[in-house]
């Protein structure tokens, strides 16, 4: 009778305390209390900020509390959501999306959101500065986790965090979870990353996995309805193919799934074409491009001839400083490059960067390429990035998730004198001795 009556109380202590714990969430989906608590972009980060969560089908409204945390008289504003409901596999959601605008640059603001009788606990952000020309932010590559258990990814996210608190936003280039179409594995990614996605912007890049679990569609529909991105890609791919500008740096996302959408039609040529015309569009002084599948993989057997064909022409005709992938699971730094040819320094070329990883998936068959300044494969840990920005640097830091400085280079752009990097001279030299790769062509 007695251990009847304590496994009834723990029974009820678990239905009473678990909707507040992320590890429930995780285990069981979403309750009444606000979850997936996401930051995000969809104007400009200066004067606004994107709130993104969810609950369980049972509650219909929610709010955004929000204030000045350096004003202690500032009274708190109220936002009411955008909401729609989202059923996955395991039961149906309630998502909220509130875009807060009018925001002061430069300030932060502490928020909550919730129905109005049920709220998170206090978060807080920090709008952009305008005027900066110094800043930095994280890069992570892929983070999924095919047994469904992201404490890995948890450990690095919030170690990067910790150690880079000044980071004004986190990109994940694709492949987030391991199937995109599973509310188990989307719900163990938020858990982790709590602490983290809510108090910096999220700002993804859709991957192959995202497309997971779903042969009908093919569509990365659980990311997309968690994500609430900038809307100025191209028709039929908005959400998935964004761009936006944070100081100094313009920062394109594209979408590299073509074979995975393959059912949709051509999806390479808008974007080639939107591309193109964002490109030309932008003053800014560094440009960044971010897709899941490389243009100059380091995983045997992978070409990606067909992404490769459409997006590096454009790139590179607009000499974007650097482009980051993933989806090989290993690191693989190139040579500046133009038309597959080795340039003798980054004022002449792009360089583009693999990502390696930041969940538990490692690949035994990833390897140093002759198009690779720089190669490291994350066996035994994963890594993530920190880029920091000035106005004539960029620096491009891989640290493993312990702390170990991996490798490090910096691109340096000066007013009048074009770009120059610290390994300019030690490539120029290579390729003076050897002219036969440079004719040849680096991916060929």
């Amino acid at each position: 009778m007695k251990k009847r009556f304590m496994l009834a109380v723990l029974i009820l202590l678990f239905a009473l305390v678990c909707p507040a714990l992320s590890v429930c969430q995780a285990a069981g989906g979403a309750t009444a209390s606000p979850d997936h608590i996401t930051l995000t972009w969809t104007d400009n980060p200066a004067t606004t900020m994107t709130v993104t969560w969810r609950t369980d089908a049972t509650i219909t409204k929610g709010f955004v509390e929000y204030q000045k945390m350096a004003v202690p008289s500032d009274a708190a504003k109220r936002v009411k959501a955008a909401s729609f409901g989202f059923t996955t596999d395991i039961q149906a959601t309630r998502l909220f999306t509130a875009k807060l605008t009018g925001l002061s640059p430069n300030t932060k603001y502490s928020y909550r959101v919730g129905d109005g009788s049920r709220w998170s606990g206090k978060h807080a952000f920090m709008t952009a500065d305008p005027k900066t020309k110094s800043f930095k932010f994280l890069v992570f590559g892929d983070s999924q986790s095919p047994a469904d258990d992201y404490s890995l990814w948890g450990k690095i996210v919030h170690n990067a965090y910790n150690v880079n608190p000044d980071a004004k936003f986190m990109v994940n280039v694709g492949d987030l979870v391991d199937v995109g179409q599973d509310g188990a594995h989307w719900n163990s990614w938020f858990a982790a990353a709590e602490g983290v996605i809510d108090n910096i912007p999220e700002m993804p890049v859709v991957g192959n996995h995202e497309t997971s679990g779903s042969p009908d569609t093919r569509r990365p529909a659980y990311w997309n309805a968690q994500f609430r991105l900038p809307q100025n890609g191209p028709v039929g791919l908005k959400n998935q193919v964004y761009s936006y500008d944070y100081g100094p740096v313009h920062l394109v996302v594209l979408d590299s799934q073509q074979s995975e959408q393959k059912q949709y039609g051509d999806i390479l040529t808008p974007q080639v074409k939107w591309l193109d015309a964002d490109l030309a569009a932008s003053k800014a002084k560094w440009k960044i491009v971010f897709y899941h599948k490389g243009s100059y993989s380091v995983k045997d057997g992978r070409k990606n001839k067909k992404v490769k064909n459409a997006f590096s022409p454009v790139i590179e005709k607009h000499h974007i400083d650097l482009v980051f992938n993933a989806h090989d699971h290993g690191v693989g730094r190139t040579y500046p490059i133009k038309g597959d040819a080795y340039m003798p320094e980054p004022s002449k070329g792009t360089i583009y960067y693999v990502a390696g990883r930041s969940g538990t998936k490692a690949y035994d068959d990833v390897h140093k390429r002759e198009w690779n300044t720089f190669f490291y494969n994350p066996q035994d840990q994963p890594n993530y990035f920190v880029i920091d920005v000035t106005d004539t640097t960029l620096t491009v830091k891989t640290v493993n998730m312990d702390g170990t400085l991996v490798d490090t280079f910096v691109i340096k752009k000066n007013n009048n004198t074009g770009r120059l990097n610290r390994f300019a001279r030690p490539l120029a030299l290579w390729l003076k001795s050897d002219r036969r790769l440079v004719a040849a062509g680096a991916g060929r």
